[in-house]
């Protein structure tokens, strides 16, 4: 897993390296530089006919900008434009200013759109190292203009740290904003590059390494980016000598008369995921219901009271308890909800899921409870609309993890797993899993995975994990518009072969 840090973060990242490992600013500045050119030199096949233009500011990011052009300057023709004042730059900053001026190197004062007539016609590639992560607000002159031109250039546009109109923290950009086809960041992921408007003006990010040693980029983050190879280090081969009754009960209340499908997908993909018995409740079956799965049925149009004996029962017996998919919103659905949960709230773990959310408000006691809401479900359940966290749900996600005692699977962009001590995000953003259903089968997998003996918080990320790379098989196979939910249900097999004889 990578570390992710908030720009204060990696200051005080930055300033631990300095102030106790001994390590200069100016060697931070000076490593930075030197990750950045290696990865320009592989990206961008550099070469002397081919000129590589620099915008710099006068802060530390230009520094780095300044630097990267004495390391490029052999490598291709190199330009710089210094949009910044001479006079307010770091130590570290004006240091390599001035090797920039020994070794000859072009610098170009930008004042506005008129100097753009002074700059290289057609550069073949633009490097953005005018402001770093410490930006906020929009951009003012002549740094708008300057971004605005850079943005309308026919060439391959690589930003340093983060693009200059992006707000590092919370991924809000501002208009101009640069436009990167490669970001590449220093030290450590930010926060605003992976959410809000960062994944679409970032392009592919890639972390340079500037010499901070990694205990204390582990020791500063409080969000971890979980990457593909972790899931497979995470899941348990089974031993031989097992059954059934040693992966767990996994008992699905879900389904109405108007949305049965929604219970045998979340029952379907529980049995898909390895629980070794799995149950359902449900007033209707569906015709597509697996028959490993066990159904139970009560009568009635959706959940009623008159379901609680044959509850009572099997969840007395059950691993894991999914509630939710498919439920719908009748006032006595809602209230016998609010009944389990009062019942076998933190005595039997609960996986709580579309409807059954539901139940809950900010102010709910959820221990040994999972939550998988997406962001409307979310703002429903805090009292607020969706539009008023569209840009800050992830907060919202950790602060109702902490305040109910819940792990909290945040649907949204990137995934959020969170719970009152740790914060987990999946970046495998798949318009294929845009689809009805979808959230029904992440739910099964996740309580199935929970049955099975993997801790609460493991089982949320490794589920998710799990679900967005059977997404990405079954658009593979499907395309991202065929791709549906039965069909991400049927790629687990192809991820259970793969984890089984690794």
């Amino acid at each position: 897993m990578k570390p992710v840090l908030s720009p204060a973060q990696m200051r005080d990242a930055d300033r631990t390296a300095i102030d106790q490992c001994g390590i200069p600013a100016v060697v931070l500045m000076e490593n930075a530089a030197r990750s950045a050119a290696e990865i320009l030199r592989r990206r961008c096949k550099l070469s002397r006919d081919r000129s590589v233009l620099i915008l710099c500011g006068s802060g530390n990011n230009g520094g780095d900008g300044l630097a990267l052009a004495r390391h490029l300057h052999e490598d291709a023709s190199v330009t710089v434009a210094l949009c910044g004042n001479i006079d307010r730059m770091s130590e570290e900053t004006l240091v390599n200013y001035r090797a920039c001026s020994q070794l000859g190197i072009p610098i170009l004062q930008w004042r506005g759109p008129e100097s753009a007539r002074e700059l290289p016609a057609h550069p073949t590639v633009i490097v953005d190292a005018v402001l770093g992560v410490g930006a906020r607000g929009a951009l003012r002159s002549p740094v708008d203009s300057l971004i605005a031109w850079a943005n309308s250039q026919p060439a391959e546009r690589i930003a340093l740290d983060v693009p200059t109109g992006l707000d590092a923290d919370s991924g809000v950009t501002f208009d101009p904003c640069f436009h990167a086809d490669c970001t590449v960041t220093m030290g450590a992921l930010k926060t605003g590059l992976l959410i809000g408007d960062g994944p679409q003006v970032c392009g592919t990010i890639e972390v340079a390494p500037i010499g901070i040693p990694a205990r204390i980029l582990h020791e500063k983050a409080t969000i971890w980016l979980v990457e593909p190879q972790d899931a497979t280090g995470a899941y348990r081969l089974r031993q031989p000598r097992t059954t059934k009754f040693d992966y767990g009960r996994v008992l699905v209340v879900a389904g109405s008369d108007a949305m049965p499908g929604a219970a045998a997908l979340c029952a379907n993909a529980a049995v898909a995921a390895g629980a070794g018995l799995v149950e359902l409740v449900s007033p209707v079956l569906h015709p597509a219901l697996f028959p490993e799965v066990m159904p139970y049925r009560y009568e009635g149009r959706w959940l009623g009271r008159e379901a609680l004996p044959v509850l009572a029962e099997r969840i007395e017996r059950a691993s894991v308890v999914v509630i939710g998919p498919g439920l719908g919103a009748a006032e006595e659905t809602i209230a016998l909800v609010q009944q389990l949960l009062a019942l076998y709230g933190g005595k039997v773990p609960i996986v709580l899921d579309a409807d059954g959310l539901r139940a809950v408000t900010r102010k709910s006691i959820l221990d040994r409870v999972t939550l998988t809401p997406h962001r409307g479900e979310l703002a429903r359940v805090l009292g607020l609309r969706s539009t008023e966290i569209a840009r800050t749900a992830h907060t919202y996600a950790r602060s109702l993890a902490e305040g109910t005692g819940a792990t909290v699977v945040l649907k949204d962009f990137p995934i959020q797993i969170c719970d009152a001590e740790r914060t987990y995000w999946l970046n495998a953003n798949n318009p294929a899993l845009a689809s009805g259903g979808t959230g029904d089968v992440l739910s099964g997998m996740i309580a199935a995975l929970w049955a099975q003996g993997y801790e609460q918080f493991e089982a949320a990320w490794l589920g998710v994990a799990l679900h967005a790379e059977a997404g990405r098989i079954a658009a593979a196979r499907y395309g991202e518009l065929a791709t549906r939910a039965s069909l991400v249900i049927e790629a687990l097999s192809e991820i259970s072969r793969m984890l089984s004889t690794r």
